[in-house]
């Protein structure tokens, strides 16, 4: 049963806490967000106050006391606990927090010159940035210059360094925060398997730690709704800790009482994480220090043998104020709470904006500089103010030893972050990297392996083929757990796999060698235990894949993992793979590459029913900047081991590769003989392109004929004697991968497919018309090619046969789509050639 308790607000005086210095702390963030609205006129603010205190204890607090140990000095060690602001637009609360932080340090360096609290100036946050709040990097570059302020000591920390630019959501490549957050709880969802990701590599219980922020709004979405199991299932323990800012409160409406009638009482967010067997805190004042301090020692005091997750359900006020007083600020009346407080909607120097900074003023005897005048219309005197009040907060750390305490304290807690902890993985070597994984070296016969168990130190036999005889039944489909086997008998079990309960059919269950994983009893299983959760599986591989155990940001020692379900179900996917590739682009760190394998797919799914049919939903994998992505799309056994390879070998080397997309149907076809084919090297799928017929010599040409996807291209094979005995001389060519065709050398690019050949081409595939699997091809690719959605409509399902049939990818009607591609030849290229002469 789950634990639901409230921490004792006497329990945090326990050890050393100065509750006053992080209320003064707290004070300054909610005034500097405050004044980054007012200025910049745009942005969130209700939310980012109301997430303030927690923030600021979680980074102040210590770790013996339950907060974060990190090094603001180097943010992204490895071994230091992972920030995740998953409330992404609560993102001024950090950077305000961090300008603070960073300006401590400064000030402190600047006066001793000791090198304990040098920050490096591309690391920092400094006051300075708040001008970056909401504005892009290009027009920062000129911003000071343009107002003729280059020069003026005010801004004198943007020299050399420039300002940075501050997302309206944050990302991770913000100081602490590791988590690209904000669009639709995606941000929390990564957070299972960022925590299982340190049980995985044998990281001691709580270091790291993985410590989240997010509301309960963004807690109803569907992704973050799957962490529940997800954390559950992976049994992370009291290695991820989340707190819900319970404020209820969205963006339109309240929860309660708005999105639920509050005449439902049973629901209660309570309720919700027990019953999912979570440890539940709740704290009847969020915004209490001595609360907030209480919850976060009780989680670090908790038995580490629990192996729930722990969350802290914090009662909030979305648009809180610290010098507000029962419900009023003084000079304004009623508070601005709610979701009405969502954005930042008030004018530059409002009389509301004004009655809270005097708030802050009589406060700590400050003044702030022409905030009673109105607007501020002036570009350049709008710089200078709104620099000038960030300045008028940050003097703060003048008074009383305050800046003092927090530079030392930041030095305190960045040097408890362990220089190594004890790891079952060498940091300081990548085995993605071994030869044994390249396309050249992979054994083509069937191996019989010895393998032993690090941990348990068991052996077994393996048996991995990743070729089979051409004849033999076997679907490419079949080959997956081949090449998954292989990567974690190199690895020494690196690869972890996640699919929606379909693990054994869509052929990752035999990629594990040595079974489910179990952080206590099985920790070099791979194969991990998933719900039908697209969204949530695809998130926790997203975590794991995202993080790095090496100290050398170029060399990476971690995971990759895969995740799949039907070809059909994999937009469920998407959303979180796209804000993973954004993350990974920016990243400075190398990390692991994101599998998604869409299983069942094409036309041949719709036996399952016509809701199973893979064949528009897989193409969102193509929404990627180009080279960001790798998608493989296979038809035969034989392909599915050096096309992989050779996008895993890309991929392990080029950083900007972070996704590989693996698209594969559900028939056991034949292996194909490729001693018939033109190009018959067993590899040639590594080419991304490959010819399976070419031209008859001495011959009319009458085109080029592209085949993608399993029964499309099985059948397209099965009539080529039959094109043949037509006198049909087309050139027939397999597309595995345009991302592997890209990357081969021209002359071979020319061969296959000349960039002429795209004007008279067409594609038998089991996709459709509304993607084609090569870029730039002519106008009348659409009107001769055979593709899934022929008659564009939603075909109407049955057996494997009658669906192939419908689609018109049967062997009669190919047969009859090539030929009339064929005979029409003359015609289309006339047609073509008067399409460019009208535009003479």
């Amino acid at each position: 049963m789950s634990v639901h308790t409230s921490p004792r607000s006497d329990m945090a005086p326990g050890l050393p806490y100065e509750r006053r210095r992080l209320e003064d702390v707290g004070y300054m963030t909610c005034m500097t967000l405050t004044l980054l609205g007012n200025y910049a006129q745009t942005g969130h603010f209700g939310g980012p106050l109301a997430y303030t205190p927690f923030n600021v204890a979680a980074h102040l607090a210590g770790p013996e006391l339950g907060g974060l140990r990190y090094d603001y000095r180097r943010p992204k060690h490895p071994y230091g606990d992972k920030f995740m602001l998953a409330a992404g637009h609560c993102a001024p609360t950090c950077y305000a927090l961090w300008m603070i932080l960073g300006q401590a340090l400064y000030r402190k360096h600047h006066a001793t010159g000791d090198p304990r609290y040098h920050v490096a100036p591309d690391v920092a946050m400094l006051p300075v940035d708040a001008l970056g709040f909401r504005r892009g990097a290009g027009a920062l570059r000129t911003l000071l210059a343009d107002q003729g302020l280059s020069d003026h000591p005010l801004f004198a920390q943007a020299k050399g360094r420039g300002i940075r630019a501050l997302s309206g959501h944050i990302e991770s490549t913000d100081l602490t925060n590791d988590v690209n957050g904000g669009p639709s709880g995606v941000g929390i969802a990564t957070a299972a398997g960022k925590a299982a990701f340190w049980d995985i590599v044998g990281a001691p219980m709580g270091t790291p730690k993985v410590i989240a922020l997010e509301g309960e709004f963004a807690m109803t979405e569907g992704h973050a709704q799957e962490l529940k199991t997800q954390a559950i299932a992976l049994q992370v323990g009291k290695r991820l800790r989340i707190f819900l800012s319970d404020n209820n409160a969205g963006i339109d409406d309240s929860l309660i009482g708005g999105v639920v009638s509050s005449k439902f009482t049973g629901y209660r967010l309570v309720d919700q994480w027990t019953s999912y067997g979570w440890n539940v805190l709740t704290l009847p004042d969020g915004h209490d220090y001595d609360q907030i301090v209480g919850a976060l020692r009780t989680m670090e005091a908790w038995d580490p043998a629990d192996r729930r997750p722990m969350i802290v359900i914090g009662t909030t006020t979305k648009g809180y104020w610290p010098g507000a007083v029962n419900g009023k600020i003084p000079g304004a009346g009623d508070q601005v709470v709610g979701y009405p407080s969502h954005p930042y909607g008030m004018k530059m120097n409002s009389e509301y904006f004004v009655a809270l900074a005097r708030t802050f003023e009589a406060r700590y005897g400050v003044e702030f500089q022409g905030i009673s005048q109105g607007p501020v219309t002036d570009p350049r005197e709008r710089l200078i103010q709104f620099k000038t009040n960030i300045d008028v907060v940050m003097s703060v750390l003048e008074r009383d030893g305050l800046g003092d305490w927090l530079a030392n304290r930041l030095v305190e807690i960045g040097d408890s972050v362990p220089a190594e902890i004890p790891l079952r993985v060498d940091v300081k070597h990548d085995p993605f990297l071994d030869d044994r994984l390249k396309v050249a070296n992979l054994p083509a016969e069937p191996q019989t392996l010895t393998v032993r168990n690090s941990i348990s130190g068991k052996e077994k036999q393996l048996k991995i083929a990743l070729f089979r005889k051409a004849g033999e039944t076997a679907g490419a489909r079949r080959a997956v757990s081949e090449i998954v086997k292989w990567l974690n008998h190199v690895t020494d079990n690196r690869v972890l796999t996640l699919a929606a309960d379909l693990s054994e059919s869509i052929n990752l269950e035999h990629g594990s060698i040595w079974g489910h994983y179990d952080p206590e009893t099985n920790a070099l299983g791979t194969r991990l235990k998933a719900a039908i959760e697209e969204a949530g599986n695809v998130s926790s591989a997203i975590g794991l894949v995202g993080q790095s155990a090496s100290l050398d940001p170029d060399q990476f020692a971690g995971v990759w993992a895969f995740s799949g379900t039907y070809g059909a179900f994999t937009p469920l996917m998407y959303l979180p793979a796209r804000v993973w590739s954004q993350q990974n682009q920016d990243s400075r760190f190398r990390t692991g590459v994101l599998h998604i394998l869409a299983g069942h797919s094409g036309p041949e799914t719709a036996a399952d029913a016509r809701t199973h049919f893979g064949i528009f939903a897989p193409q969102v994998w193509k929404l990627f900047p180009r080279d960001q992505v790798i998608n493989l799309s296979f038809w035969d056994y034989n392909d599915v081991a050096p096309g992989y390879f050779a996008a895993a070998e890309i991929a392990a080397r080029e950083k900007k590769v972070g996704v590989i997309v693996i698209e594969v149907a559900r028939p056991d076809f034949r292996v194909a003989d490729r001693n018939t084919f033109a190009d018959s090297d067993l590899r040639a799928a590594a080419k991304g392109l490959y010819v399976i017929r070419d031209f008859a010599p001495g011959q009319p040409r009458h085109g080029y004929v592209v085949a993608q996807g399993s029964s499309s291209t099985f059948n397209l094979v099965s009539v080529l004697p039959r094109l043949t005995g037509a006198g049909i001389n087309v050139k027939v060519i397999a597309a595995i991968s345009e991302e592997l065709f890209d990357r081969q050398p021209e002359a071979y690019r020319n061969d296959v497919l000349p960039p002429e050949a795209r004007q008279d081409l067409m594609f038998v595939m089991s996709g459709t018309r509304r993607m084609w699997p090569l870029r730039n091809v002519g106008s009348l690719t659409d009107e001769y090619s055979l593709t899934a959605d022929q008659d564009n409509v939603w075909l109407t399902g049955g057996t494997e046969a009658d669906v192939i049939a419908e689609a018109h990818l049967d062997p009669d009607s190919i047969f009859a789509g090539v030929q009339r591609f064929a005979q029409e030849r003359p015609t289309r290229l006339s047609r073509q050639r008067a399409l460019l002469s009208a535009l003479e």
